[in-house]
């Protein structure tokens, strides 16, 4: 065998991810399946399914194992299989470059030991690569171990030790992650399982959003999915659909590029978000719009985690923005405008954390005063979080209490962020007096108010610097009432006539 020396060397240096690295393993894999699908069924049933199983071992030098049932190596295809860019007799599928497997290897690993058996063949092959070894002597022949084996045991498997890069625990998690995500297509067909470090690798769907039109509030529900079918002016196609997300996400929103069913830009958290669709910074449409689509008629690039645009991404771009804009289903509006009328439970558990950071920080300071407290006091707080249906009268989300000491008493405070939409103040605050006499502030923020739903919509926007300032003027009105201030409650009611204005617009 001769298996390209020279390149040996270099493909440690290549610029790969983790999870790109081993989806080249896991692409033989299934290319082998695909290519003997009709013999394996035939051997075993009709329901037969391909099993990737990966380990991942990162004690003692760290050793990764790939492990697949598919139809092994023949004896005809053993040599092309480790010559570097020979390519396979048929690339119409993932196996397309005759690279990839030595790379990925070699990127992992110095040492690597390759075992199969083919389907219909009573032998097992393998082979070691040293590669320190191998490119230090240019050996270009290497020994090659055979055994007798059943005719009908098939297989592959890849023993990567001595690694370069040894995942870890946070790279693990991403691993399992990406690999869901770059090969959903084949999991949701049910062809392959892929099963990571003992556990079945699935795919999320994202539960597509179905609401009104954003301009009409009261209208009938619309599923917010839109088939995509653009033609460039070159002749290439572009199949697939953009939807809204049911609830955003900063992370995970954004377009999947496949290319032969495999996701090759905008797996996992890097999906594909161009600026003229998606906008600047963290806007609603980047925390809402996903979609995947077909690029099947460009090109990859040889490591198979990029297209190839050959100049056309910007002339695609336009014309998905184009189809994303038709007023027949306007939507990318609808992600730019819409705002949900009810929490999510992550929206929710988003506003008890800032909640419970609000509350830290206020139980942390020293009394609110400058004078001490008489009688030393211990600040405590209360937590009670509920999200009522759709009955009438205002949501409460969050209701937060807390004790703390101001000028020598217990102020009992409340923090509440709230849903109504027959309110049209941002900030509420009242007054009362506890059962045992002491003061007792509540501070309402309503979510439903239109400044909220343009600037700090949930989950995605920060709703905590915005509940910090409302504490804060709140907390500020009552203590300069304590201090003899005039009618000090007319702050916030002007904050609130302000921001019900051109504050809560956005351009």
């Amino acid at each position: 065998m001769r298996p390209g020396v020279g390149m040996l060397g270099l493909f440690p240096h290549m610029k790969y991810q983790p999870w790109y690295a081993l989806g080249e393993l896991v692409d033989n894999s299934i290319q082998s399946y695909v290519a003997s699908r009709d013999r394996l069924r035939d051997l075993h049933g009709s329901d037969y399914r391909l099993r990737v199983e990966i380990v991942v071992d990162p004690t003692e030098g760290g050793m990764i194992t790939v492990r697949d049932n598919a139809a092994g190596i023949s004896v005809a295809d053993w040599q092309r299989a480790f010559q570097v860019g020979e390519p396979p007799a048929d690339t119409s599928g993932l196996s397309q470059f005759g690279i990839g497997m030595k790379a990925a290897c070699c990127w992992f690993s110095r040492s690597w030991t390759l075992e199969s058996s083919s389907i219909g063949e009573e032998c097992k092959r393998t082979v070691l690569f040293d590669v320190p070894a191998i490119v230090e002597a240019h050996e270009e022949n290497l020994v090659v171990r055979e055994s007798v084996a059943p005719w009908d045991r098939h297989g592959t498997e890849i023993r990567m030790t001595s690694l370069h890069r040894t995942p870890r625990r946070r790279t693990v998690g991403k691993i399992r992650q990406y690999l869901g995500s770059i090969y959903r297509q084949f999991i949701r067909r049910g062809d392959v399982d892929i099963v990571f470090n003992g556990e079945r690798i699935e795919y999320d769907e994202p539960a597509v959003l179905t609401a009104p039109l954003w301009k009409d509030p009261h209208g009938g529900a619309i599923e917010w999915r839109r088939p995509v079918d653009v033609t460039l002016r070159s002749g290439r196609r572009v199949l697939g659909f953009v939807a809204i997300r049911e609830t955003g996400s900063t992370s995970m929103a954004g377009l999947a590029l496949f290319y032969r069913d495999k996701v090759v830009t905008g797996a996992g958290e890097d999906t594909y978000r161009p600026e003229r669709v998606f906008g600047a910074g963290n806007t609603f449409q980047s925390q809402r719009l996903f979609g995947e689509l077909h690029m099947d008629e460009f090109d990859v690039t040889y490591t198979k985690d990029a297209l190839v645009w050959h100049d056309e991404e910007d002339e695609f771009v336009e014309l998905l923005r184009t189809e994303l804009e038709d007023e027949d289903l306007p939507l990318l509006k609808q992600a730019q405008n819409y705002r949900s009328r009810t929490l999510s439970k992550g929206s929710t558990r988003q506003a008890e954390t800032a909640a419970g950071n609000i509350a830290s920080s206020l139980l942390a300071a020293p009394d609110l005063l400058t004078s001490p407290p008489a009688v030393p006091v211990e600040a405590t707080f209360e937590h009670n979080s509920s999200t009522v249906g759709n009955n009438a009268g205002p949501q409460i989300h969050v209701d937060r209490e807390l004790g703390m000491p101001i000028d020598g008493a217990v102020w009992k405070v409340s923090l509440r962020l709230v849903s109504d939409e027959g309110d049209d103040d941002w900030l509420g605050v009242a007054t009362d007096v506890g059962s045992t006499g002491e003061p007792h502030v509540i501070i309402k923020v309503n979510q439903s108010h239109p400044f909220m739903r343009a600037y700090c919509e949930l989950p995605g926007q920060e709703l905590e610097p915005v509940w910090r300032v409302a504490v804060a003027l709140g907390l500020g009105q009552e203590l300069a009432r304590k201090e003899g201030a005039r009618m000090p409650s007319l702050v916030i009611r002007s904050v609130n006539s302000i921001l019900l204005g051109y504050l809560s617009k956005k351009d």
